[in-house]
């Protein structure tokens, strides 16, 4: 029987948590890859038994997408191809994320890297292929700052009904959908409308600061600042969620259009999210405190907010979590679900404390550990 595990990236490993059938004992790994940076773990559950990739940087050593066929126990770190065209003037600074390909695809993998760019694996993640068709958008030299060198690429959602179906997010750069297999590819978040005040404020600050941002044409300013953190409904693959800097959105048309979903929420501003693999239909998010200082964290009390009815309401959820005078953050892959009934709901903060909730997320518990700072949770069976 295939035993849930929860793969956590920090700042100077990763580990992997493996829990009893009804997830009541958790049991953390030794650190995997001491010293290296790691901002996400995927597992590819098309192979038996799966392999692990992890989007793995290092000072010294560079960028990697890493790959383990034992569970995580050893490591394969080169990464052929993985680079920018000599020509192009840019290097690698970091992967980002990792996701499996499609089914019909076996061996197919994408990799989203700083700065932004999209690179493809047809052999398990063996080497590595750069994707020209989103490297090379017209609208690259809009991506943060001239040839996107401070953008990174860090959501990849692949529709499970058409592997040539697919969507990216590129930090400060929008977000993009390739209905060729990534031959071509047309900007999606240009129609995202915050209603929120306190987004309209600040874009309106940024109006001012900025009052004549170099835009793509017909391009809203919105689309470019900039979504945080992308996901697909597995459960229905028309339908997208998006937490970004300006608020929380739904599309319910394959991202035709957004609805501003972030009343009821204490802030606009935040970085992950994370949606229900099974009914009830769940999402998650965890508001940040946005100011003009910077302060970006939890105000005090740790919460994550979960809806059920597409946005509509919001309900914090808090029973186990900490507070009051609890002050940090998660980062955008911090926040994750397993698919399991009930089911599973995970989330890893700025100060290395991974907590689980295995009844949706009406209560918490800290699971085993303090860990560096976490980057990304992924919950997986296997």
């Amino acid at each position: 029987m295939a035993q849930p595990r929860l793969m956590v990236g920090t700042r100077k490993a990763a580990f992997i948590y493996t829990a009893d059938d009804h997830r009541r004992n958790w049991e953390v790994s030794a650190p995997i890859m001491p010293g290296w940076t790691v901002y996400h773990l995927a597992a590819d559950l098309r192979r038996d038994p799966p392999r692990l990739y992890a989007a793995a940087n290092h000072w010294a050593w560079g960028p990697s997408v890493a790959r383990s066929d034992d569970g995580g126990k050893t490591w394969e770190q080169r990464s052929p191809g993985l680079s920018f065209p000599a020509d192009s003037g840019e290097s690698i600074q970091n992967v980002w994320h990792v996701a499996p390909g499609h089914p019909d695809q076996p061996g197919v993998v994408y990799a989203g890297v700083q700065p932004a760019g999209l690179f493809r694996s047809e052999d398990w993640g063996e080497s590595w292929t750069p994707v020209e068709g989103i490297n090379n958008h017209p609208y690259r030299r809009h991506w943060s700052g001239t040839g996107g060198g401070d953008s990174c690429l860090h959501s990849i959602e692949v529709d499970p009904r058409d592997a040539n179906h697919f969507y990216v997010s590129i930090s400060a750069g929008g977000t993009y959908v390739t209905k060729d297999g990534g031959q071509t590819w047309a900007i999606c978040s240009h129609r995202i409308n915050p209603t929120n005040p306190g987004a309209r404020e600040f874009l309106a600050e940024m109006a001012e600061t900025f009052p004549e941002p170099e835009l793509p044409p017909d391009v809203d300013p919105a689309a470019i600042d900039e979504m945080h953190k992308l996901r697909l409904d597995p459960k229905n693959p028309d339908r997208l969620w998006g937490q970004a800097h300006i608020g929380v959105f739904r599309s319910e048309r394959d991202a035709e259009d957004w609805v501003d979903v972030t009343a009821g929420l204490p802030s606009f501003h935040g970085f992950p999210i994370a949606v229900s693999r099974r009914q009830p239909d769940s999402v998650f998010v965890v508001p940040l405190a946005y100011d003009r200082d910077n302060f970006r964290v939890v105000n005090g009390q740790f919460t994550v907010y979960r809806t059920r009815d597409l946005g509509a309401t919001w309900e914090p959820l808090t029973n186990g979590l900490p507070g009051p005078s609890d002050y940090q953050s998660v980062y955008r892959e911090g926040l994750d679900t397993d698919g399991l009934e009930p089911e599973g709901v995970y989330v890893g903060t700025s100060n290395g404390e991974v907590f689980s909730s295995a009844d949706g997320g009406d209560t918490w518990r800290r699971m085993p550990g303090t860990l560096p700072p976490i980057l990304s949770v992924t919950a997986a069976s296997w």
